[in-house]
C-alpha cells in the first residue's frame, strides 16, 4: 500500500522559480512523486505565478492552489489581515498573514472532503509549520514532517542586532515570540528536517526530540564540471540581488574592500537577477552589475575568486556550496560559511575584516595561495554533499514511520 503524502508550501515546485529553496523543494517533490511508494498531494500558495502557468506546469501533479479570489469575502479577509503583518505576537508569527493561511486551510479542507486522509503532512518552510494547529484539526491522525529550510528566529536574531532603539525592541518581540511558536510546532512534528546541519544542534538544544531530526542536504547546482581559468581580474560575487541580505553584502564589499584593490587591476564582478537602484548606483568601470544571466558556468569559469562577505541571513547558503564545488577559490565570513564544515586555508578562505578580504585577493592574485590545491580539496569535500543520499534517507525515514503506525 503506497504512503499518502499532502505536500504543503509556500511556492509550487516549479524550475523557473529560480531561488535556491525553491529548488531544493522541487527536488525532493519530484522524487517522491516520481516513486511508486508514494502517493503525493499538492497544496501551495501560487507565488505570484499565474493560474495558466501553473495548471500547465503541474498538469501531471494532484494539485489545489489557493489563489486569491475576488469575491467580497476573500476582499475583507484581505484588509483583516492586516494587524497580522505588523503584530509580534500574532498567531502565525507574521510568516504567514491570515488571509493567505485561510486560502490555504480551504485547500487542504478540500481533500478532506474528498475523503482523502494522508499519512504524512509534510509542512515545506517554517510558514507552512506555523498552521500546524489548525492542520490537525483537520488530520488528526496525520504524522507531520517539517522542512525547515532556516531555522527562522536564528535569521530574525541575527537580523535584530542591526537595529536599533524602537525597532531594535520591536524586533527582539518578535523574535522571541516567533521562536516559542516555531520551537512548539517542530515539537509536533515525527520527523524535523533542517537544510543547514549546524541547526540540527540548535533546535535539540531548544527542546527539539532528537530523535526526530534529520539533516536534509539542501539542492545545489554541482558545478565540478566547470574548467577553470582564471582571468586574474574578475572578483565574482553572484545571487537573487533584489534580497537585501545579497544586494547589502555587494555595497558592503564596494564601500570597504575595493578602496583598498585601487592599485590592483580587479573589477567586482555583481551576478544577478534584479539589482536594486541602491547597488546599481555604484557601476562604474571597475565594479559590473550584470543583472540575470542565461549561465553562471562562464562566469565560474574564468573569475579569479568568489567572495561572500554576507552581512545578513540564516542557514545554509546553496551559493557557497556551488562554488566550492566549481573549484573557484572562496573567500567568505561566518554567515557564508555557516552550516558547511569546511577548514579555512584548505577548502576556502575565511575572512571578517575588509583588510583581510584584500589581504587574500592578493595573494590570490600573487599565486602566494595555492589555488589548484584548494580547488581540489574543495571538490573533494563537496563528495559528502550527496542528494541521492539525502533523498533515500528522507524516504526510508516515512516508511519506517508509516510502519510503526499501521
Amino acid at each position: 500500500m503506497k504512503i499518502k503524502i499532502l505536500w504543503v508550501s509556500t511556492t509550487p515546485p516549479l524550475k523557473k522559480i529560480a531561488h535556491a529553496g525553491a529548488q531544493t523543494f522541487r527536488y525532493y517533490f519530484e522524487h517522491f512523486k516520481a516513486n511508486d511508494r508514494f502517493e503525493v498531494k499538492l497544496v501551495s500558495l501560487p507565488d505570484g505565478m499565474s493560474s495558466d502557468d501553473l495548471e500547465l506546469y503541474l498538469k501531471n501533479v494532484d494539485h489545489r492552489i489557493a489563489y486569491e479570489e475576488q469575491f467580497a469575502k476573500d476582499k475583507l479577509d484581505k484588509v483583516l489581515s492586516i494587524p497580522s503583518r505588523i503584530n509580534p505576537w500574532t498567531k502565525y508569527s507574521g510568516l504567514i498573514y491570515r488571509d493567505y493561511a485561510k486560502r490555504v486551510l480551504r485547500k487542504i479542507w478540500g481533500y478532506r472532503e474528498n475523503g482523502f486522509c494522508p499519512d504524512f503532512v509534510i509542512l515545506e518552510w517554517t510558514s507552512m509549520l506555523m498552521l500546524i494547529d489548525d492542520i490537525k484539526l483537520i488530520f488528526p491522525t496525520s504524522q507531520f514532517v517539517a522542512s525547515e529550510h532556516d531555522v527562522t528566529f536564528i535569521g530574525w536574531a541575527r537580523k535584530r542586532e542591526n537595529y536599533s532603539g524602537l525597532k531594535r525592541l520591536y524586533w527582539n518581540v518578535k523574535t522571541r515570540h516567533e521562536k516559542l511558536n516555531e520551537i512548539k510546532a517542530l515539537q509536533q512534528c515525527s520527523l524535523v528536517l533542517p537544510h543547514n546541519p549546524d541547526n540540527c544542534k540548535v533546535l535539540i538544544e531548544n527542546g527539539v526530540n532528537s530523535t526526530s531530526v534529520q539533516w536534509l542536504v539542501p539542492y545545489f547546482n554541482n558545478m565540478s564540471e566547470v574548467e577553470r581559468k582564471s582571468n586574474r581580474r574578475d572578483i565574482l560575487f553572484f545571487g537573487a540581488m533584489a534580497r537585501p541580505e545579497n544586494y547589502l553584502s555587494a555595497i558592503w564589499f564596494i564601500k570597504n574592500v575595493m578602496p583598498l584593490l585601487k592599485d590592483m587591476s580587479v573589477c567586482f564582478l555583481v551576478l544577478g537577477s534584479n539589482p536594486p537602484a541602491e547597488l546599481k548606483k555604484y557601476e562604474n568601470s571597475d565594479i559590473c552589475i550584470t543583472g540575470f544571466v542565461e549561465s553562471i558556468t562562464p562566469y565560474f569559469e574564468k573569475s579569479m575568486c568568489l567572495v561572500a562577505p554576507l552581512v545578513l541571513g540564516a542557514g545554509i547558503k546553496v551559493k557557497i556550496l556551488e562554488a566550492l564545488s566549481s573549484g573557484i577559490p572562496v573567500i567568505t565570513n561566518d554567515i557564508g560559511i555557516e552550516g558547511i564544515p569546511a577548514q579555512s586555508g584548505c577548502e576556502y578562505i575565511h575572512c571578517i575584516k575588509p583588510e583581510e578580504y584584500a589581504k587574500a585577493i592578493r595573494e590570490i592574485y600573487t599565486g602566494a595561495i595555492d589555488i589548484n590545491l584548494m580547488a581540489f580539496n574543495a571538490k573533494k569535500f563537496m563528495q559528502r554533499y550527496s542528494l541521492e543520499k539525502s533523498l533515500s534517507l528522507y524516504q526510508n525515514k516515512l516508511e519506517e514511520l508509516g510502519s510503526k503506525f499501521e
